[in-house]
Parts: C-alpha cells; sequence; structure tokens
C-alpha cells in the first residue's frame, strides 16, 4: 500500500509539473505577442490610431501689405493674395496641423497696424504645394472663428487635407469677400 501511494504522489506532482510548465509557456507567448504588436503599433502609428503633429509653429508673420503694384506682386504666397493694407501681430500666433487634419490656432493681437482688427471673422487655412507647380498651392480652409476687435481668435477647426501634403503652410485668413471665395491672408507661419 505504501507503495501505491508514493506512485501516485509521484504521478500527481508529474501533472503538477506538466501545468506549471504549460501556465509558463502560455504566459510566455502573451508577452512575445503583445511585444510584437507594440512594435507593429510604433512603426505605424495612423493604424495605432495615434494623432501626430505634422506642424507645430510658435510665430507667424503678419501681411506686409500690397498697396503698391510693386508690393502686391511680393505679397503673393503660392498664388494666394494678401490685402491691400499691412497686418501685425502685437501679441501671438501659434498652433497645430494634427494628422487627423485638425487645424488649431491661437491668435492674440493680429491687427493693423493702427491696433485694431475690422474684420469680425478669421479662418485657418493649410497650403499644400501644387506637385506640378512649387510656386502654387492648393488651399484647405477651417469654418469662420469669431474675432475680436483687439485681433484675439481661437481657430479649432477641421481641414480636409488630400492623402499626401507636401510642404505645409499654415495661415490666418479672412472670411470669403464678395468676388473671392478664398478672401486674403493676414499672417503666414515663419519668422
Amino acid at each position: 500500500m505504501k507503495r501505491f501511494l508514493h506512485v501516485q504522489h509521484d504521478n500527481h506532482g508529474g501533472h503538477v509539473r506538466f501545468l506549471i510548465v504549460l501556465v509558463l509557456a502560455v504566459m510566455a507567448m502573451l508577452a512575445l505577442s503583445s511585444s510584437l504588436f507594440a512594435q507593429d503599433t510604433e512603426s505605424d502609428p495612423e493604424s495605432a490610431g495615434l494623432v501626430k503633429n505634422i506642424l507645430s509653429f510658435d510665430m507667424m508673420l503678419g501681411d506686409p501689405g500690397s498697396g503698391t503694384p510693386a508690393a502686391a506682386a511680393r505679397n503673393v504666397i503660392r498664388g494666394y493674395q494678401g490685402p491691400g493694407s499691412p497686418w501685425v501681430i502685437r501679441g501671438f500666433v501659434k498652433g497645430e496641423l494634427k494628422t487627423n487634419n485638425e487645424l488649431q490656432i491661437t491668435v492674440r493681437g493680429l491687427v493693423l497696424p493702427s491696433g485694431t482688427n475690422p474684420v469680425p471673422f478669421f479662418r485657418g487655412a493649410v497650403s499644400c504645394q501644387d506637385p506640378a507647380d512649387s510656386t502654387k498651392g492648393r488651399l484647405f480652409f477651417t469654418k469662420t472663428f469669431a474675432a475680436s476687435p483687439e485681433g484675439n481668435s481661437n481657430i479649432e477647426g477641421m481641414v480636409s487635407l488630400p492623402a499626401r501634403c507636401i510642404a505645409p503652410i499654415v495661415l490666418v485668413t479672412s472670411a470669403p469677400v464678395p468676388g473671392n471665395p478664398a478672401g486674403v491672408w493676414f499672417a503666414v507661419t515663419g519668422r
């Protein structure tokens, strides 16, 4: 009887060892597969649902104005004309363009040289370079956002960018004006 119990005890111990080895093997496989999944999502952030910045900026330049024919010829960005009078930034303009096509621009003090903003609305725009002509661009606008007389506005909207947007430039623009649905630009990324 002692021998029989001893054999059963050894058999039971073998099953326990087998179960422990099996559990450890399953845990190792899960750890390996989660590591491989993490590497896949790091190499392709879009498939992982991560939103990244395409462009981040802490500075913009005000429009120099195009009051004379010579100035008007120089006041064009990729075919997009600026206004007749100059615009200055008395505070700051900063923002981000994200991979989910969200454009955020914080505008503080975008005004005429007199210190006031005469337009009630600003828009954000992204210019993507035209692949056929680097001097031209395609414009993609946000909706309009209220702008204060002090030149303050918070632009947070979506732009319908193409699958490839080469050399993006961000602008603060007017709302559409009669005869010109693109309006004019007041500030542009740069220094």
